[in-house]
């Protein structure tokens, strides 16, 4: 009994068990707290998304870093040509990759009606034998009327029959610019008919390379259809955008850096024609337009690029 009472844990030791025990279980648990709250806090943080647009070259020589602004280049004369009137495809005269020069005409719609028009009117324009007449018959009389007015003075011709003279005389001029009013009507209504036959044919307003002719013989088409696609690539602009802080700097006339392809392989130098007073709320980037001479095609409009301040 007395040693039972020897070994039996005092009140003091037997609270600091109880102290270890409780620690002993909180530490685990406050480790899987901590664990669960940086995982809870990775999964909440937005990725990272890359930024689009414009990018931050590399440092130079002199310790300038160059703003790479991307973009595409363009044609300046790329244009979908079409009729202004509608009919039926009777000659294809270009395909595919041929050159054409201004004013060369692509192809052509019946025409056989508004030809025939134009001989019409041309015959009716050149018929002028009855104003010849006139004409004539006019010089005739007013040498008669001339002729009668010393005689009149001396009373060898009557007043009446002079006064028939200057009649005639006054209807002949007057039928005679009556007539000539009727040949310039014809006139306009040949220019009419001429230009009624021109609106059958489809003409090139550039030079260039036709790249895409859509109808074929014989096939029906609408007024103001795209019908062949003429390119002109020996001028070609730069269209890109960069930050507007550097758009601020960036001045009309200012000569610029392209970088073109996709290696960016091809450098050109092109002058900045545009840079657009407003900024796009979504990226903050404002719109610049660089032109350059391309005579030669070495550079194909629709390449990628970068523009380089």
């Amino acid at each position: 009994m007395a040693m039972a009472e020897a070994i039996k844990p005092q009140p003091g030791a037997r609270m600091l068990w109880r102290g270890v025990a409780v620690l002993a279980l909180m530490v685990p648990a406050w480790m899987g707290s901590a664990w669960m709250g940086s995982a809870w806090a990775q999964a909440a943080a937005p990725a990272r998304v890359p930024l689009t647009g414009a990018t931050t070259g590399s440092v130079g020589a002199s310790g300038a870093t160059g703003v790479l602004a991307p973009g595409v280049t363009q044609a300046m004369k790329d244009i979908k040509l079409g009729m202004t009137v509608a009919g039926r495809v009777d000659g294809v005269l270009v395909r595919e990759g041929a050159r054409v020069r201004a004013g060369q005409v692509l192809l052509h719609l019946d025409r056989q009606t508004e030809e025939l028009e134009v001989q019409r009117r041309r015959l009716l324009l050149q018929d002028d034998s009855r104003l010849q007449e006139l004409r004539s018959k006019e010089v005739v009389l007013a040498e008669q009327v001339n002729a009668l007015r010393p005689l009149l003075t001396s009373g060898a011709v009557s007043r009446k029959q002079m006064e028939d003279e200057e009649m005639a005389l006054g209807a002949v001029v007057a039928e005679r610019k009556a007539l000539e009013m009727a040949k310039q009507r014809e006139q306009v209504e040949l220019d009419l008919a001429v230009e009624a036959f021109e609106r059958r044919h489809l003409r090139s307003p550039i030079q260039g390379t036709v790249t895409k002719v859509v109808p074929r013989m014989g096939e029906s088409i609408g007024a103001h259809e795209p019908l062949v696609y003429v390119v002109d690539t020996s001028r070609v602009r730069f269209v890109g955008n960069i930050p507007a802080a550097q758009g601020a700097l960036l001045r009309v006339g200012a000569q610029v850096t392209l970088r073109l392809g996709a290696e960016s392989g091809i450098t050109r130098t092109a002058r900045v024609m545009f840079v657009s007073p407003v900024a796009d709320p979504a990226s903050g980037l404002v719109e610049v337009i660089a032109e350059f001479d391309n005579p030669d095609g070495s550079v194909r409009p629709g390449i990628m690029g970068r523009l380089v301040l």
